[in-house]
């Protein structure tokens, strides 16, 4: 069965991650250890290790995009072999990424969207008490920018 690479937990405040690079390419041999990625936060560049043995059988976040903690980034597995059913559906949708910097939409709940940021600013807002909800980004589609945060800041 399948082995799904999933996005480890980063560490504190750190709820999502850009994939910069596949250094694996689908087919090619791996070893449990081996450096399958490089992923970036909003404070560090960390290498992916393969949890599993054999090769590299799909990769469900290309480089570029956003994936949050946990989220499956491919699957590691015997050659040919067919990764399907339980395992595609335990898959987490991929978060575009939008411009140069790491930035999604938040999930929807209840008919509620939330705001499209990068987890700096999220951190930034945080810091300064901005509720995001009330803040209107003024980047790229609507993202919410280190000014808008400031801005708002300065508002209340």
């Amino acid at each position: 069965m399948a082995v799904a690479i999933r996005l480890p937990d980063m560490g504190t405040n750190v709820e999502e991650c850009k994939v910069l690079g596949w250094r694996v390419k689908p087919g090619e041999a791996v070893k449990r250890g081996d450096v399958l990625a490089d992923i970036e936060t909003d404070k560090a560049v960390a290498e992916l290790e393969s949890t599993g043995e054999g090769v590299l059988l799909e990769v469900v976040v290309k480089a570029g995009d956003l994936a949050r903690t946990g989220d499956v980034l491919a699957y590691v597995g015997k050659p040919g072999e067919r990764v399907g059913g339980e395992a595609q559906a335990a898959a987490a949708p991929v978060l575009p990424c939008a411009a140069a910097s790491p930035v999604a939409t938040s999930p929807q709940r209840e008919g509620v969207q939330y705001p499209r940021v990068a987890p700096i600013v999220r951190n930034l807002a945080a810091k300064l008490g901005v509720d995001l909800g009330r803040v209107k980004g003024t980047g790229a589609g609507g993202v919410i920018t280190r000014e808008d945060v400031q801005r708002a800041s300065r508002r209340t």
